[in-house]
């Protein structure tokens, strides 16, 4: 029952956030170019994952259940989601202000609040007190780098295409992902440390996930 509630709650927060975020609500249309951003995927594919996760905990002992709550599945999706809290705090905000950039156009609103903080919070969150943690093993360390690899050759290929990102000037998503401008000793320093940083931050969560033992529910 608790995590059918925290996953119905987390939902149903994390897709008005996002709807907020992109600007649906306000204008009548998504900002253009809003999926080539890790931050609005990582999101999109959080909710997916929560309101499969909620629809099957009302099937007990469901084959469903089993996959959506194996330790592996759960573990990349709090994984996946705070990856986006912690780029966003500690690489995107303050290059944003070391560069005199106007941060973030979405910056005091609700959606950014949701899409950065909430969201990613709340499902590291659900993971460490309600998934099951029991067969975690080096190998889902490795397993879950899929996802941020994925999206890394998703936004080089992108980028090789040389068109600006909806209504932006960006060709790249982020700047620690922009080739041309960095260079490839930059662009290399920059693409192993984030890799080797989500590495240990995997290990990281696999040794606070079994500090708190199993799940309450």
């Amino acid at each position: 029952m608790v995590l059918r509630l925290s996953a119905w709650g987390i939902f149903l927060l994390g897709a008005v956030g996002l709807l907020i975020y992109s600007t649906l609500l306000q204008t009548g249309h998504i900002r253009a170019g809003m999926f080539c951003f890790y931050t609005n995927l990582s999101n999109l594919l959080v909710l997916v994952y929560e309101l499969a996760l909620a629809i099957a905990a009302g099937l007990p002992h469901s084959a469903a259940l089993r996959l959506l709550t194996g330790s592996t599945l759960s573990f990349s999706m709090a994984l996946c989601i705070l990856v986006t809290h912690l780029v966003y705090q500690f690489v995107l905000v303050p290059d944003a202000k070391r560069n005199g950039k106007r941060f973030a156009d979405f910056g005091a609103s609700f959606g950014n609040l949701c899409v950065h903080y909430l969201t990613p919070l709340l499902v590291v969150a659900q993971w460490l007190l309600l998934a099951d943690k029991s067969s975690l093993g080096w190998r889902s360390a490795l397993w879950w780098l899929t996802l941020p690899l994925a999206y890394f050759a998703f936004a080089m290929l992108r980028g090789r295409s040389g068109k600006p990102i909806g209504h932006t000037h960006l060709v790249y998503p982020y700047p620690f992902l922009d080739l041309p401008r960095l260079g490839w000793r930059k662009f290399t320093g920059y693409v192993m440390g984030m890799l080797l940083s989500f590495f240990l931050l995997g290990y990281g969560m696999m040794w606070l996930g079994r500090l708190v033992g199993t799940p309450l529910a």
